[in-house]
């Protein structure tokens, strides 16, 4: 049975190599579309900085402290724009863009899952297509903490398309930076001190990755 056309990948947010290892992915599987966790508003920046301006005016600048989109992500996907490696650039995340402010009662997490995996099946099947997503829209089974049930974004849509792959990063040890916060990533003595692709199941990749650093907010 043929493979979807959809890869997924899960990273943790706030890691400078996640943008090293996109630009890897990309090259070396032939990826002609991204597909990312993030808002259509940010296409405009990211034209920005693909024209070399960087102008930013056009984004909130807290998008860069928990989100796929780091700094150094959007300079990656700018730069694979630039050489034609990428025929396509696509945005998943609509959820906050259609929140009603004055909702009494918050929409579910769950409606945000519902959503990304809503807006990954309407992607057509013409382009290898590399998916971005945190790792908490990738669990690939369901989580359940008492009465709540968290069922991600990725496993939606292998209710649909069951064959789509997916690559999960772990990191041996490091620093992340999220909401805010210097996050230590405890040291992973099993793992080992290099990068390695380790084939889970017939669809399910982890790959391991030595060290994370952080992420700088910094605009240099």
């Amino acid at each position: 049975m043929r493979k979807s056309n959809i890869i997924v990948y899960g990273e943790i947010h706030g890691i400078k190599e996640n943008a090293d290892i996109i630009y890897t992915l990309v090259k070396k599987l032939g990826v002609k579309r991204l597909a990312i966790e993030a808002s259509p508003a940010v296409s405009n920046f990211i034209n920005s900085v693909k024209t070399g301006s960087c102008d930013f005016s056009l984004v909130d600048e807290d998008l860069f402290d928990s989100s796929v989109l780091s700094l150094e992500m959007i300079k990656t996907i700018a730069i694979l724009l630039q050489q034609n490696q990428l025929k396509e650039l696509i945005f998943i995340d609509t959820f906050f863009d259609n929140l009603d402010e004055d909702a009494i009662i918050s929409p579910s997490p769950q409606e945000r899952e519902k959503q990304l995996a809503k807006n990954i099946l309407g992607i057509d099947d013409s382009l290898l297509t590399l998916c971005i997503m945190g790792q908490w829209h990738t669990q690939p089974k369901v989580i359940k903490n008492g009465e709540t049930r968290h069922k991600s974004a990725l496993y939606r849509l292998r209710k649909t398309k069951p064959n789509v792959p997916f690559i999960h990063n772990i990191y041996r040890q490091g620093q992340l930076f999220n909401d805010g916060k210097i996050i230590e990533l405890p040291k992973n003595p099993a793992m080992p001190p290099y990068y390695e692709i380790v084939q889970k199941t017939d669809i399910d990749f982890d790959l391991h990755t030595p060290k994370a650093t952080k992420i700088s907010l910094y605009k240099k």
